[in-house]
Formats: C-alpha cells, sequence, structure tokens
C-alpha cells in the first residue's frame, strides 16, 4: 500500500482570488485606518486625510511626508511589485532584506480602497526627482504606471481615491479621525506622528487625530480637538503639495 503523494493547493483563478481578498475588507473606516499605518510605517512625521471634491466627484486622500515605495532598478517607485504581489508583504521581505524605510504592507491592505471608491491612485517620487503614479480601477485586474505632471514634493506618498461609493459620501470629518485614534493608539503614540483629517466641505476646518486613552468611550468630546481654520495660502500648499511648501508646515500647530 502507497502513501498519498503530497501536494500543494495552488489558486486555480488568480483574479478571482484577488477579488475574494478585496471583498472580504467591508469596513471604510478600517481602510483609511489602514492607510495611515502605512504612512506611519514610512516613518512619516505627518500626515493628512482630505475629504474633497474634484471635477464633480468626492474623493478622499492621504498624504504623508514620509520614506514613500522603494525604487526600482530605473529610479523608479516599485509600483510594478506591488501590483503583481497582491497579499506578499513587500516591507516584510524587504526588511529582511536589510532595506529600510518600506513603505507598508501595501498588497491586500492596498485593496481595501474597494470599500471606500471606485478608482485609486498612488503616487511617489523617483529618484530624478519627477513623480509616477500607479492606477488602479475597482473589479479591473489591469493597472497603469504613468509620469505626474504636476508638481510632487521629493519625498512622501500621496494616496488618492476617486470617487467615493454612495455610502462613504456621508462620512464627516469626525468619524474619519475616530477609526485611527481609536485603532492605531499605540503606533500614533510611539511614533509621534502628527496625523491631521480635512474636511474641505465642512464648515470645521479639521480635526486632529489624538489616540484615545483606554477604557474611554467612543468618541468623547474631550478628545476631539477641531483645527483652528486654516488660511488660504496654507490649505493650498497642504493639499497641493508644492515642492515650494512642506507638509509639516501646512498642518496648523494647536
Amino acid at each position: 500500500m502507497h502513501d498519498p503523494a503530497p501536494g500543494k493547493l495552488r489558486i486555480g483563478d488568480d483574479w478571482n482570488a484577488i477579488r475574494i481578498i478585496a471583498l472580504s475588507q467591508t469596513n471604510p473606516l478600517k481602510a483609511v485606518a489602514e492607510f495611515v499605518e502605512n504612512s506611519i510605517d514610512a516613518r512619516a512625521l505627518n500626515v493628512a486625510i482630505v475629504r474633497g471634491k474634484e471635477k464633480g466627484q468626492l474623493y478622499l486622500k492621504v498624504i504623508d511626508d514620509g520614506e514613500g515605495l522603494p525604487l526600482d532598478e530605473n529610479g523608479i517607485p516599485n509600483f510594478r511589485h506591488v501590483a503583481t504581489h497582491i497579499g506578499d508583504s513587500i516591507k516584510r521581505r524587504l526588511k529582511a532584506e536589510g532595506e529600510k524605510g518600506i513603505q507598508g504592507e501595501f498588497g491586500i491592505g492596498l485593496l481595501s480602497f474597494w470599500t471606500v471608491g471606485d478608482g485609486l491612485t498612488l503616487t511617489c517620487s523617483a529618484r530624478d526627482g519627477g513623480a509616477y503614479q500607479m492606477r488602479m480601477m475597482k473589479t479591473d485586474p489591469a493597472y497603469t504606471i504613468v509620469p505626474r505632471r504636476t508638481l510632487f514634493p521629493q519625498k512622501g506618498t500621496e494616496l488618492k481615491i476617486r470617487p467615493l461609493l454612495p455610502g462613504i459620501r456621508q462620512f464627516t470629518g469626525e468619524k474619519i479621525q475616530w477609526y485611527p485614534a481609536s485603532e492605531l493608539p499605540d503606533r500614533i503614540r510611539t511614533s509621534g506622528v502628527k496625523i491631521q483629517v480635512v474636511h474641505r466641505q465642512a464648515r470645521a476646518a479639521g480635526y486632529l487625530v489624538e489616540p484615545r486613552q483606554c477604557g474611554t468611550a467612543s468618541a468623547p468630546a474631550a478628545r476631539r480637538r477641531m483645527l483652528p481654520r486654516i488660511s488660504t495660502t496654507r490649505s493650498r500648499c497642504l493639499l497641493s503639495r508644492s515642492s515650494s511648501c512642506s507638509l509639516a508646515s501646512a498642518i496648523p500647530q494647536v
């Protein structure tokens, strides 16, 4: 009698598996918290979560001043590896090889944008000072990598989701700031990162994300610190990410 031959499970349909992974994330607020954690992993000191409207469509941006994605052999952000290694932690693998300043665990976490909106654009700087973007659309297996024509700072990453799904349109700045504060309190405290939520269509200028204390109730008023209204110049600096001004200088001190 022969022993059964050992085997190894394989995925028959890669795209179907990717869809299952993406749809397994059902909480859009958790997706935002994951994007913020990616920024913290990239050693960002300042993160801005911006909700606004562009060309008639609502969008959500996560902008940081971290170290961005690793560059490939051509000096371009290694978007291709991210797009072709869904479920493979680029951060864990490259750290094992001695790399530092890796931008989060993009892969499964990146797919969580499906719970927020229809399209994602990820922008990082290249070695030559230019910038490149990776664009992905929900339910579409294709992705594109193109140069960015507008100005972009030498450091950091911009993640933009547009248009937002119908349910997400009701997200307030207060709701957005509460979830990272409750999900990532230790990461925020130990990293010293400053996280601001800017809702461009609301009366309030913005919220500062502060880590919740253990045992506190949900979103207590004592832990919600509204920021002073940002001047036109400083708001433009923060949202356009012009190379002539830094993210840190655009975030008001409170």
